[in-house]
């Protein structure tokens, strides 16, 4: 059995501060991404290792032995990182991105391959704001629709993101197959406070939308809960819950289907 090291630092996480949001909060990820690594790992373990209530879970004894483990695990990791690269456990690391998913996405690579590193992001809703960073020095890595053509940077695929939106089951675009933005006219949707260059698609495709914006993803998926609310739905799993009654329909426009590069000074190592 080979556990991912990404499981034992949500796990290690989990039993720092005690809550799935928390740990999505501090670790830079999702409540519904920490729930399916944690799932995994039972899975792989072949037992339990969570008591499940209804507005929260807790670990039994087996999952305090797990995740005790799994915190030395990483304390270990970090140790052996200060032993044979005295840079690595203190090295820092910042982004600059078009959009919240890619950079969430980077943060966590960089601390799993450099544990103990210090990383920090900011959204920037234009790529030219994104290359600004690169030169001035204030990010260390960029991420951008385009690849941009100057030899003095280096680029290369990073990943693709592509929106939905979630109706209720009842909502009369419910049955579509997809939909464009323009046919969300008068809606209100709930969303993420900084989405970067998607908030100019959005202003400029559907500029008579009410947004109701949240900082973090605990909050965005109370708001989801409570209310029969619209709101954007990424592919990728560091989105939030969506609840059982929502239908998710494609977005049809091409600017909500699209692919991210990585971007760096060439002259960087």
């Amino acid at each position: 059995m080979f556990v991912e090291t990404y499981i034992l630092r949500l796990l290690a996480g989990f039993l720092e501060y005690g809550t799935l949001s928390a740990v999505a909060d501090k670790l830079y990820t999702s409540q519904p991404a920490v729930s399916r690594a944690f799932k995994k790992l039972e899975d792989e373990i072949g037992a339990p290792l969570f008591e499940r209530k209804k507005n929260r879970i807790e670990l039994n004894e087996k999952g305090r032995t797990v995740a005790e483990y799994a915190k030395r695990i990483m304390d270990l990791q970090g140790e052996m990182m200060e032993k044979v690269s005295p840079q690595g456990a203190t090295r820092t690391f910042s982004i600059a991105s078009v959009a919240i998913l890619p950079a969430m996405r980077m943060v966590q690579e960089l601390q799993e391959k450099y544990p103990g590193a210090q990383v920090t992001y900011e959204i920037i809703d234009n790529e030219a704001g994104v290359l600004k960073a690169l030169n001035e020095g204030t990010a260390d890595i960029g991420i951008t629709l385009k690849a941009p053509r100057a030899k003095k940077y280096r680029a290369e695929k990073y990943m693709q993101e592509r929106l939905s939106i979630a109706l209720p089951k009842k909502h009369p675009l419910a049955k579509r197959k997809s939909i464009r933005l323009r046919e969300l006219k008068g809606e209100t949707i709930i969303q993420r406070s900084n989405v970067g260059f998607w908030e100019q698609v959005k202003r400029k495709k559907i500029p008579d939308v009410t947004f109701i914006k949240h900082d973090s993803t605990k909050g965005i998926s109370k708001l989801i809960e409570q209310s029969s609310l619209l709101t954007f739905v990424s592919d990728h799993p560091f989105d939030y819950e969506i609840p059982k009654d929502r239908k998710i329909v494609p977005l049809a426009d091409r600017e909500m289907n699209v692919e991210f590069f990585k971007v760096t000074l060439a002259s960087t190592p």
